[in-house]
């Protein structure tokens, strides 16, 4: 991605919020359940750091939070509301649906999070 790119499809790409070109998580799969959380301790193009405090992506899982109840929402009112499904068949399926989104949904909440907070930081500060 070059520095022109948008904030939005650097967030959607998962990468610094600062150069919106390094990589937020060090491998690229989101499935790999070993790796999915792992990080960088700083964005290898602009040097900013990805965990400036201990216990810094707590915020993140109010974000993963919110997206999810959103997510369910949503399924609610196509599957229950607009195709009249059982509520059982409701919970059934939004509970697979959710099982399947919640590594890019770990992933996006704390990408989302490091976007918020780096947005009321300075633009001059290096890591």
């Amino acid at each position: 991605m070059s520095k022109s790119s948008s904030t939005f499809t650097s967030i959607l790409a998962l990468h610094c919020p600062r150069c919106h070109e390094g990589n937020l998580f060090t491998h690229p799969n989101s499935f790999s359940y070993k790796k999915m959380i792992q990080m960088p301790k700083e964005c290898s193009v602009c040097n900013l750091q990805f965990e400036p405090e201990p216990g810094f992506y707590w915020g993140a899982m109010f974000l993963s939070y919110g997206l999810t109840v959103g997510f369910s929402v949503f399924n609610f009112i196509w599957m229950y509301l607009i195709w009249g499904w059982l509520t059982w068949q409701f919970l059934v399926v939004n509970a697979v649906l959710l099982a399947l989104v919640i590594p890019y949904t770990f992933r996006f909440s704390r990408c989302l999070y490091l976007y918020i907070i780096q947005s009321f930081e300075p633009k001059n500060r290096v890591g």
